[in-house]
């Protein structure tokens, strides 16, 4: 029988491990901030929400001064949005472009998750709607909008190829997950409206659909992830009772989403690409 001096003895020792066990064991690591830069064009830019603003160090490159999807992540405790450098009516290839500049160089070295959404100004959606608009029509008849919409595969098949190479240019400068997002349907298509007949608008959001599903197709072959928002603005096109739209033909900010189309069309798909890289 042992001893009560060994009984204590190994008492002794089998507490001293246990106390440093526990004084070498590791501190749960505390939630790593995910580093964003936001890139694109208007629609990554708050255009639709009120005001103009010149990004700082970009000559050219101007922003809405209202809330939307990027400001909501910025605001997320864990997710630092290092840079903001979208550019309202930039096409593919000016994103590209961005490249270049050092702020946007370096910013993209850093990051763990690029976002953007491009390819509508590529594609002359503007054109698309003026000459398609009931208003025109009326004056004009349906040849030009006919025209334009012939042209349409041609033409989202170049936005594509060009949204590819702009995605592959940001992956030759950045390890980041590259979050392309795409473009709501813009009209309520189950009547006519005084911008566009039923018939048009049904016409332009098909379109939107191809020019989605071209850029997803394109822009997944660069290993970049395409987050589609339609059914998220399904219901709330200009000419909806609630449209996330904004229809304003006087407002350089027409035809963008509002801040509640930011924030609960745009922000929920951005927010879980975001997750996904912490």
């Amino acid at each position: 029988m042992r001893s009560v001096s060994a009984r204590r003895a190994v008492t002794a020792l089998a507490s001293a491990l246990a106390l440093a066990g526990t004084a070498a064991a590791p501190a749960a690591a505390a939630p790593r901030t995910v580093e964003v830069v936001n890139l694109g064009d208007s629609y990554s830019a708050a255009f639709g929400t009120g005001g103009i603003q010149q990004v700082a160090g970009l000559p050219g490159c101007l922003q809405g001064t209202g809330r939307d999807h990027v400001d909501a992540l910025a605001s997320h405790p864990r997710v630092e949005v290092t840079l903001d450098a979208a550019c309202a009516g930039f096409e593919t290839h000016e994103v590209r472009g961005l490249l270049d500049e050092r702020p946007v160089g370096d910013a993209l070295a850093e990051a763990d998750v690029v976002t953007l959404t491009m390819g509508g100004n590529d594609i002359e959606w503007g054109t698309f709607i003026r000459v398609c608009s009931a208003p025109f029509e009326a004056a004009h008849g349906p040849a030009e909008c006919d025209a334009m919409l012939a042209q349409a595969p041609t033409l989202i098949a170049s936005a594509a190829a060009s949204a590819a190479e702009t995605v592959a240019a940001v992956g030759a400068v950045s390890d980041a997950r590259v979050v392309v997002l795409g473009y709501p349907q813009l009209f309520d298509d189950r009547q006519d409206t005084p911008l566009l007949s039923a018939g048009r608008a049904a016409q332009l959001n098909d379109w939107t659909d191809e020019l989605n599903a071209a850029l997803a197709a394109a822009v997944e072959q660069e290993c970049a992830v395409f987050v589609d928002v339609t059914d998220r603005f399904r219901g709330h096109g200009v000419g909806s009772a609630d449209p996330w739209i904004l229809f304003d033909p006087e407002s350089e900010h027409n035809l963008h989403p509002t801040e509640r189309g930011y924030l609960s069309g745009y922000f929920p798909g951005l927010l879980s690409q975001v997750a996904r890289a912490r």
